[in-house]
């Protein structure tokens, strides 16, 4: 079994320094990190002897992000990450000095530190640099080591306090505009598969695939985009006592975003299944294709349906899917001969079901079949 990297730090503590930011920077982001960085250089500056005043705006815009909780995890690792660097430089400066060899045995040691007691790569970068930092400029800036301390407290509290009296507002139109980006590209590929099954005279040679397999990889993007705006909003309402009124809104999001989950996962199952049956050499499939096409259409519509807010009636498509089932057992002798179609019609229906919610009839009910066991 691998041995994981020893870290110094656990949780609770451990989670906000190992945590990375999710929610993307809005253009009130942007303004309030001008402010910050601003702010953290003239109160920096109030200090007479404070003669390098530049990491105080530089640590105030890093800090900063688009939630409280992202700020807080963040100014704690790059409080925690500069306090070491700092504490490191002073010592190796006061027993080294500064030369080329002791600079760079100053930036390995700093490298291996790093590497060990931090676990993201915001924390480590920034251990690095302000041991840099200090070495560098130590010899020119009288007392800069013990003013680096106070610089890094200055642009954390800073960008700390404008994360907490500013907070972001929940973007939840668009959270719901990429959960709705999510649902359409997932009826493009079953409108997709329909139209190439229809439009393709002739078998695919060698490994080649169906031009619906690029769009059904494509879903992977979009799901990913969507997922990360919903994780994003997610962390905007964590300690922001202004979003808990738009709570209900986040989670019928997150409903929204578990139920695209299972719509894409048999979407794209259906996708390799109809690829690896569909204008392949040898004996077709009992499901014929054009019996398939009337389906994927079928779904592509209801779920359209229910994209648009419209009622979405399933009984015609659940009534086709029997008749399929049905048929596909007459063309072979043998159930097995016939097990691939009647496993894509079980994903055709499980789709149905997923898209028309609690309120889609399965089937058939076995509890209303005699059971021989």
């Amino acid at each position: 079994m691998p041995r994981r990297p020893h870290a110094v730090v656990t949780e609770p503590l451990g989670a906000l320094l190992a945590s990375v930011p999710k929610s993307r920077p809005s253009w009130l982001t942007v303004v309030k990190t001008t402010v910050a960085a601003t702010l953290a250089w003239v109160f920096a500056r109030q200090l007479g002897e404070n003669v390098a005043v530049l990491f105080a705006p530089i640590v105030a815009v890093l800090t900063l992000q688009a939630s409280v909780y992202g700020s807080i995890a963040t100014g704690l690792q790059l409080l925690f990450a500069n306090l070491v660097g700092t504490a490191l430089a002073i010592a190796w400066t006061q027993a080294l000095g500064l030369t080329w060899w002791s600079l760079a045995l100053g930036a390995f040691v700093a490298l291996v530190v790093a590497r060990q007691v931090t676990n993201t790569p915001l924390a480590r970068n920034q251990l690095t640099i302000a041991t840099l930092a200090v070495l560098l400029l130590a010899p020119v800036a009288r007392g800069y080591g013990q003013w680096r301390f106070i610089d890094v407290a200055i642009g954390s509290a800073v960008g700390l306090t404008i994360a907490v009296v500013v907070p972001e507002p929940p973007r939840i139109r668009h959270i719901h505009a990429t959960l709705d980006t999510w649902g359409w590209a997932c009826a493009k590929v079953l409108r997709a598969i329909a139209d190439e099954l229809g439009a393709r005279t002739q078998a695919l040679e060698g490994d080649r695939r169906h031009d619906w397999i690029a769009e059904s990889r494509k879903l992977n993007d979009v799901s990913a985009e969507a997922s990360a705006a919903v994780a994003g909003v997610e962390e905007i309402t964590v300690l922001n006592l202004f979003a808990k009124r738009l709570r209900r809104d986040i989670v019928h999001a997150q409903r929204r975003q578990l139920w695209l989950v299972r719509l894409t996962l048999q979407v794209r199952a259906i996708s390799l299944a109809t690829d690896r049956l569909y204008d392949r050499p040898g004996e077709p499939p009992a499901l014929d294709r054009e019996t398939l096409r009337a389906l994927l259409t079928a779904l592509a519509r209801l779920l359209e349906d229910r994209l648009d807010g419209r009622e979405a009636d399933d009984q015609s498509l659940r009534s086709a899917l029997i008749a399929a089932v049905e048929r596909v057992h007459l063309v072979f002798p043998t159930a097995l001969a016939v097990l691939d179609s009647v496993s894509l019609l079980g994903r055709l229906d499980q789709l149905r079901q997923d898209i028309g919610g609690e309120e889609a009839e399965a089937l058939i009910d076995p509890g209303t079949l005699p059971r021989a066991d």
